[in-house]
């Protein structure tokens, strides 16, 4: 056999034996948490990640059930903590959205605290109830239920009026959006910042509470490149 041959022969067959045990070492990680799959984090999985994170969603890697989540545990525990996901692209602080579907501080440390602990299914011994999670997405339903009426507009400034629920800006790929409320008497109401836009995540933005525009008010979109809101009243 040429010395190149055999070379890549035993790097195969030592990538092989390595991930063999990693697999192994994976499976029989020592558990020092009481925090479960079941228990605790297939709720939040469902609540804030089923959306993307699912067969036909925009992301690639489904995380519906423990087989599909294991694997990406310490990936995961990563981007919670980073807040990279739940992939979100408006900047909190600017703006109250009932479809945010960011983990709370208490998620967060559940997540972290399953993945330091060896990331186990299930928790035999626990007597408690399941911790409560907030479906992100029947609160979008709810307001979806709502009689509405959705207007498409250039991105600039320009008259609006009604009860405003949501906004949906379509940019270009990485773009970003500042989008406000000049109201008659000179105030105005910021509504959302939106960053780093993602076509495959386009989001529609629902307003915890309307806000409502009287006749004078004017929207204000300010954007570099390609930009238009759909912007979504009451009817």
């Amino acid at each position: 056999m040429p010395i190149s041959v055999r070379a890549l022969a035993i790097a195969v067959a030592a990538i092989f034996v390595g991930s063999h045990f990693a697999l192994r070492a994976v499976a029989h990680d020592r558990i020092t948490t009481k925090v479960s799959w079941d228990r605790e984090i297939a709720p939040i999985f469902q609540a804030r990640c089923a959306g993307c994170h699912a067969a036909g969603g925009p992301s690639p890697i489904a995380l519906t059930t423990y087989r599909e989540a294991r694997p990406w545990a310490a990936a995961i525990k990563e981007e919670v903590l980073t807040r990279r996901m739940p992939k979100w692209s408006a900047a909190r602080g600017y703006g109250d959205f009932a479809n945010d579907p960011s983990l709370s501080p208490f998620e967060i440390a559940l997540v972290t605290a399953w993945v330091d602990g060896g990331a186990p299914e299930t928790d035999k011994k626990a007597t408690d109830a399941p911790v409560p999670v907030v479906d992100m997405a029947s609160l979008t339903r709810v307001q979806s239920h709502t009689r509405t009426r959705v207007i498409t507009l250039a991105c600039k400034d320009q008259p609006v009026a009604g009860r405003m629920l949501a906004v949906s800006p379509r940019l270009e790929k990485g773009a970003g959006a500042g989008i406000a409320a000049r109201l008659p008497d000179g105030r105005q109401e910021i509504i959302a910042w939106i960053r780093n836009y993602d076509p495959d995540y386009h989001t529609t933005y629902w307003l915890r509470r309307p806000l409502v525009l009287p006749t004078g008010s004017r929207l204000i979109v300010e954007s570099r490149g390609i930009c238009e809101i759909d912007v979504t009243f009451a009817r």
